[in-house]
This record gives structure tokens, sequence and C-alpha cells, in this order.
């Protein structure tokens, strides 16, 4: 069963070392995700439909959204936040949801070397830029073997076509 997959909108080319500064000088404005898993931290760049002016730092995200709304059938961004899952840090098993089906959200893969989800005791690896929506009421973990920051950024939009 395919619990996670790649959708066809425009590949993001983030600037990885902006936001692994933003994290180490900005770490306190990041909120812990999880408080089973401390090392996963995430900060908000748009919070019902809006914007944080912390956004105008990031023109290769802002410039990404607009692409997104021209060029797909997704016109509204709800949320967004970046998430950073620290070196050699894991976030263990758990569900979001009891929804079995796609999530409305998707992940676009920052800075994903050497970590995985594992959904249903499958592995799946992303790749960088690209964006994947994934079934998150279904058991799943992530784990980060790479040294370095796990960076990923998660968007909801108002309708998902790709779901």
């Amino acid at each position: 069963m395919v619990s996670c997959k790649q959708i066809p909108i425009p590949v993001l080319k983030a600037d990885i070392e902006k936001i692994k500064s933003l994290y180490n000088k900005g770490y306190h404005l990041f909120n812990e995700r999880y408080h089973a898993s401390p090392g996963w931290r995430s900060f908000d760049i748009i919070k019902e439909f809006e914007v944080s002016p912390i956004l105008v730092r990031f023109p290769s995200i802002t410039s990404w959204f607009a692409s997104i709304k021209k060029y797909t059938a997704i016109t509204k961004i709800k949320h967004s936040y970046i998430s950073v899952l620290d070196s050699r840090h894991s976030i263990p098993w758990h569900s979001d949801s009891i929804n079995q089906n796609f999530n409305k959200s998707f992940i676009t893969a920052i800075s994903t070397k050497n970590s995985f989800i594992e959904l249903d005791d499958v592995k799946y690896t992303y790749e960088d830029g690209y964006s994947y929506i994934f079934k998150s009421g279904i058991r799943h973990r992530i784990i980060n073997f790479n040294d370095d920051l796990r960076i990923t950024l998660c968007t909801t939009p108002e309708e998902n076509p790709y779901v």
C-alpha cells in the first residue's frame, strides 16, 4: 500500500543557510512540536492565511508560493511552517489523526539527507525541493541520521487537488 507520494508542484530551491541561521540565532522563536521529541521544532510563516513578517527574509519561499498559485490549482495557503529536526534525532511512532486518507497538507523537503519517514513499516525518503503528501493518520515516525538539521516546509492549502 502506498502511504506517501510525490505531488507535481514546482520544486522549491530554498536558501538552506538562511533557514539554518534563523534556527540557530532565533531558536527561542521555534515552538516545540511534540513533547516526546524535544529535537523537533517549527516556526509558522503563514498562520490562518496571515503571512509572518519574517517571510520577506526568504524570497525563495515567497516566490515558490507565488509559483504554486500560478501553476497549480492551489490558490490559498492556510498554514505553513518551517519544521526542523535536530541532527541524530527522531520523532517516535505516532498518528496525527484517525483519517486514513492522504492528508491535505504537504511536506516539501528542504534538507533531508540521511533521513526518512516510515509509514506502515515502509521507509520513504524525500528528495530536496520536492513535495509529498502522506497518510498522516497511519502510524509513522521520522528518523534523522544526519549530522545536520533535517528541514522541511509543511504547507496546508485551503484545498489540495492532489489528495
